[in-house]
């Protein structure tokens, strides 16, 4: 059957299902991380920080909703660190499993606290955080889920928020199907790579969403490999 790139596909990722084996999400988690920092997809994220977090004198408390294994928030405590600037952190991720490998990943990082929820299920937070951040999380909802992450972020957030994911293009799926498959051994990650691409957006959708979200003060752009950069301002 043809790829159809002109909506957004709806068909479950493997790493959505429930009752994954722990080594089974452990080896995803742990190539997923690698194929990130390959394609320089923290970059995006750690680009949106910069134009947020100006005053090196103030700690910047950070929320990472759907942090996975960590990977994000190790690569900003390093970054921060890099750059002269004080960073609190946060992560929640929905699967206790998630939240397990996340802790031993980001070990080295002290001010961390990892929750376990649903994001939806997080206490009403207003403007407990600076900055409010998803890295590759978006393009797991769809519909009225998808637009109460994002009025939950802004909700959350007195400084701004920072949304980085992936762009739905031919290119970018057949090029992470063929990498996937010379480099990958984890069933997951074959599978859900490309998988992921076609459940990105286009730059419209994302325009839209923001629209119907009242998010107002933005900048949405391009970034490689095929991401999307959208930051907010409050």
């Amino acid at each position: 059957m043809p790829v159809s790139f002109k909506y957004r596909s709806e068909k479950e990722e493997l790493l959505d299902q429930p009752d994954i084996p722990q080594q089974d999400l452990f080896r995803n988690l742990f190539e997923l991380d690698k194929i990130n920092r390959m394609l320089g997809g923290h970059s995006a994220t750690l680009q949106g920080l910069e134009r947020l977090m100006t005053d090196k004198s103030k700690v910047y408390k950070i929320i990472d909703l759907g942090c996975g294994g960590g990977d994000t928030l190790l690569a900003i405590h390093r970054w921060a660190a890099v750059n002269g600037f004080k960073v609190e952190l946060t992560g929640v991720d929905l699967l206790k499993d998630t939240i397990q490998y996340a802790a031993v990943y980001c070990a080295d990082i002290e001010d961390l606290e990892l929750v376990q929820s649903d994001f939806e299920q997080l206490p009403r937070w207003e403007n407990e955080y600076d900055i409010c951040i998803c890295s590759l999380f978006c393009h797991h909802l769809y519909g009225e889920k998808l637009e109460k992450l994002i009025k939950t972020m802004h909700r959350m957030a007195n400084i701004g928020l920072v949304i980085n994911d992936l762009h739905r293009h031919p290119l970018a799926y057949y090029s992470i199907s063929i990498l996937t498959r010379m480099l990958s051994k984890s069933v997951y990650v074959r599978n859900d790579a490309p998988l992921s691409v076609l459940r990105g957006f286009s730059k419209a959708e994302l325009a839209d969403l923001l629209l119907k979200c009242g998010l107002d003060q933005h900048t949405l752009e391009w970034k490689w490999a095929f991401r999307y950069l959208i930051v907010c301002h409050q």
